[in-house]
């Protein structure tokens, strides 16, 4: 059994502030009894299954489009 986190900083596409992005953590938690992900940023907290998560990756590998996000093998 085990609960993951790792977290990352980035900056939206737009500007969410009149200054500009002033940069987000992502925070992605991994519980490994449930195998569920979670993706916690800005107050928002999106749960998703294996399969659900998977699908998700799949679907964004197949935009295969140079201005999409890029989703390693």
């Amino acid at each position: 059994m085990a609960n993951i986190e790792r977290s990352l900083t980035f900056r939206c596409s737009d500007d969410c502030e009149m200054s500009g992005c002033p940069g987000h953590m992502g925070i992605l938690f991994y519980q490994s009894t449930s195998d569920a992900y979670s993706f916690s940023v800005n107050g928002r907290v999106l749960h998703f299954e294996r399969g659900e998560l998977q699908a998700l990756l799949d679907l964004l590998r197949s935009l295969d489009r140079i201005d999409a996000v890029q989703v390693g093998p």
